[in-house]
């Protein structure tokens, strides 16, 4: 073999090995991904206090009329598989008094939140049994700072002829309105 046989035979020899090692390879596999459901609700202060309509006058009637904005921001994180909606409820538990009834209003949300945010209920009665406040809760999430979820307002209504009838030794009567973040069925 000559010296230009050679060099031509090297020459071929080192195109193939580098245009074999040059050459694109791929290769692929499947990776699962799994997202739990969440679900988390929180209720967040300033501390205020909720005292409605104290009588400052002799003869004077308790007024309940007006709706108290307490302060108290309703937020939550929701993570749902496909169309399945979440809630929120609302109950009241401790001894309300006789011939009072107890409202709630959720505001529309307001502040960071992104994603299917509920809607509120508007004003709504509550009682032992769950009250929708909130409904169409998809996977989204309100925010948890300053003004961020649902600022929630309470109204007191007063049926005066069975409220006073029933008072024969008023004491002060401490509400507990329990809020849940459930499936909406």
């Amino acid at each position: 073999m000559n010296f230009k046989g050679a060099i031509l035979f090297f020459s071929l020899l080192f195109g193939v090995i580098f245009s074999g090692l040059a050459a694109d390879e791929s290769t692929s596999h499947k990776a699962n991904i799994s997202i739990p459901d969440v679900a988390l609700l929180a209720l967040r202060t300033d501390k205020s206090s909720n005292e409605f309509g104290k009588a400052e006058v002799a003869g004077d009637r308790i007024d309940l009329a007006s709706r108290q904005n307490s302060k108290v921001w309703l937020s939550y994180s929701s993570v749902r598989d496909g169309q399945q909606k979440r809630k929120i409820t609302a109950t009241v538990g401790g001894n309300v008094p006789k011939g009072i009834k107890v409202f709630v209003k959720a505001g529309e949300c307001t502040g960071a939140g992104v994603g299917e945010l509920g809607k509120s209920k508007g004003l709504i009665q509550l009682s032992e049994s769950p009250s929708d406040i909130i409904s169409g809760i998809g996977s989204c999430y309100t925010g948890n700072k300053g003004q961020d979820g649902h600022l929630l307002s309470y109204d007191l209504a007063m049926d005066e002829n069975q409220f006073y009838q029933s008072q024969n030794n008023p004491e002060e009567s401490i509400l507990t309105i329990v809020y849940t973040l459930t499936d909406d069925n």
